[in-house]
């Protein structure tokens, strides 16, 4: 019997370029993506800046004298809390995310994040929202100023999509 060839993995390191897009626009397209009203927010983003959780609960199947518990896929639940760097530059994610904006994050992954986004050829995740309150962090030695903020997810996440035109 063959070994089983190991799969290529990918490096996250210069990897994800994380764009924030108006909400009245399509944030799979390049054009808008590639535009002006588009901002690349990746870097504005502490190393421990992106805490997005997606988790599943269990739908039980209990059946009548069957012996084992049967299961199915239940509501997804996710959440996203981001902290970024305190920053008065324009277009940076501290004056982008204000209070009670409502917004999508375009999150790709696996391409340069020096790449611009391209149709056809790259996929992302399309994350709907409501930025919450901005929480300032304490101080800390030898660091800057950090901010952290819940964004609520108001619509379903657009999973692995192809960018258009």
């Amino acid at each position: 019997m063959a070994v089983e060839q190991t799969p290529a993995s990918t490096q996250s390191d210069g990897k994800w370029r994380i764009t924030y897009v108006p909400s009245a626009s399509n944030a799979l397209s390049v054009a808008i993506l590639n535009g002006a009203t588009a901002k690349p927010v990746t870097y504005g983003l502490t190393a421990d800046g992106w805490n997005h959780t997606v988790t599943q609960a269990t739908a039980e199947d209990k059946r009548l004298t069957l012996t084992t518990d049967l299961s199915r896929p239940g509501r997804i639940t996710e959440t996203l809390e981001i902290t970024y760097v305190r920053s008065a530059t324009t277009d940076s994610a501290d004056t982008i995310f204000v209070e009670g904006l409502a917004g999508q994050l375009l999150v790709r992954r696996a391409t340069d994040n020096t790449t611009t986004h391209v149709a056809t050829t790259q996929k992302g995740d399309v994350i709907t929202f409501v930025a919450g309150v901005k929480r300032p962090n304490p101080p800390v030695e030898n660091g800057v100023d950090t901010i952290t903020q819940t964004l609520y997810i108001t619509s379903p996440t657009l999973r692995d999509q192809t960018l258009v035109a």
